[in-house]
């Protein structure tokens, strides 16, 4: 009751707040991120996340990749295209810890054509016990509830700053757990600055492909939650 206590204050705190410039819906094409830059007048990043270098990264990864869109953009090339530019950086090769295979199409579809996937991503990760998946439920569904409402991306961007607060400080979680949703938390924080106003999938299908790639390691929950960002 008290959690429910908490969000609702918090939603109806946020929503009282005015829009700003950097939440005009763009009409340009998504492979504008430079325009979409000039929108914000404040940083995607959280300092105090020790994974953000996994919302840095598949940010820099989007950008570069929606710079220059190949003509061939099939699902399995746009992957190719994606693990190719991480493969550039080097932060991406310390986060494989020596153990990185790459992704199928068929293996990440259902991600773009489930309803809600979260869910079953967030369920299916053997990193995380019942109170960290939880954890992972109400940040999902919150932002889901933010987004429809149209809160600003400023205020989701607050949000998830300060879900990741709580979830730094938990003496509950494990460390591999706090690891596991900080870095699905940086990336939904970062894919919250790239998207356009109302787009909740923008969001969603990078967290979701974070939460199912982090199964293996966070190089992998990087580029597949790139890559389902790209191909959706």
């Amino acid at each position: 009751m008290k959690k429910l206590l908490s969000l609702s204050l918090f939603l109806s705190l946020t929503f009282l707040s005015c829009s700003t410039d950097e939440d005009i819906e763009m009409e340009a094409s998504q492979s504008d991120t430079s325009a979409i830059k000039l929108k914000k007048s404040w940083s995607p990043q959280n300092t105090a996340n020790p994974y953000d270098q996994a919302g840095i990264l598949y940010h820099q990864i989007l950008e570069q990749y929606n710079t220059n869109i190949p003509t061939n953009t099939t699902p399995s090339q746009i992957i190719f295209d994606i693990e190719s530019i991480a493969n550039s950086f080097s932060e991406f090769n310390s986060m494989k810890n020596n153990s990185y295979s790459s992704i199928g199409y068929n293996n990440i579809s259902w991600i773009l054509s489930t309803e809600e996937s979260y869910h079953t991503a967030i369920s299916n990760n053997t990193n995380l016990s019942t109170t960290a998946k939880e954890q992972l439920e109400t940040m999902t569904s919150t932002l889901k509830q933010m987004i429809d409402t149209q809160a600003t991306s400023k205020n989701i961007h607050d949000y998830i700053i300060s879900f990741e607060a709580n979830i730094s400080s938990s003496l509950i979680l494990t460390a591999i757990e706090k690891k596991t949703i900080l870095t699905s938390s940086s990336i939904a924080r970062h894919a919250n600055y790239q998207r356009k106003k109302g787009r909740r999938w923008d969001i969603h299908h990078g967290m979701t492909g974070s939460i199912y790639g982090d199964n293996e390691n966070m190089a992998k929950a990087v580029t597949t939650a790139a890559s389902i960002s790209a191909i959706g």
